[in-house]
């Protein structure tokens, strides 16, 4: 009971914007809520990623949260939630490959590069979409908003180094995602990314 007790006295601190409870949140429902999220997408990084995501938005919202009678359900339910989404993106991201893969058995094969500039777009902005939630916002902030490392690790908290290593994964997920449903080339995956 007065684990119970410390634990709402905390988020009533957080409630009015007092990092040090946030950060002793963090660190009392991290680990708990690790195993919760990864029994739903059995992966690592997908699980961190999430859970940087749900308490990005506890930050966000600790005014309201932070009042809330029962604020340990608010966390579970936005992890819950996220995970969800994450699993509804890949079950639509494997039906989609699925079906262009057989459609690409059955058609003829046209040379590589043939799709329109407009044609690649779309498919990276469904590869985008496709990204985990926080992996998403860097890749946008960066790509659209044009930020640099640095300007992204400030706006989100983060390091960056964190930042860098989000970006190349996003990367890497993007070409991927392009050579399979656009059968595009390596050397104009080079053109477009730069590396």
């Amino acid at each position: 009971m007065d684990n119970a007790l410390y634990h709402d006295s905390l988020f009533r601190q957080l409630a009015v914007g007092s990092e040090p409870a946030f950060r002793k949140i963090f660190h009392a429902y991290n680990a708990q809520l690790h195993p919760f999220i990864f029994r739903m997408t059995g992966s690592g990084y997908v699980t961190e990623d999430i859970i940087q995501e749900t308490f990005l938005r506890l930050w966000i919202h600790r005014a309201e949260v932070g009042r809330m009678d029962r604020p340990v359900s608010w966390l579970y339910t936005v992890a819950s939630n996220l995970s969800l989404s994450w699993l509804r993106a890949r079950v639509s991201e494997h039906r989609r490959l699925a079906r262009i893969e057989t459609e690409h058995r059955t058609a003829p094969h046209p040379d590589e590069g043939n799709l329109s500039l407009k044609e690649i777009q779309l498919l990276v902005a469904e590869a985008v979409a496709l990204l985990p939630p926080k992996r998403q916002q860097i890749y946008r902030l960066s790509r659209e908003q044009g930020l640099n490392h640095q300007e992204i690790a400030e706006q989100l908290q983060l390091s960056p180094n964190t930042i860098k290593n989000q970006l190349v994964s996003a990367l890497k997920f993007i070409k991927v995602y392009l050579q399979k449903a656009g059968g595009l080339a390596a050397p104009l995956l080079i053109l477009i990314f730069g590396h």
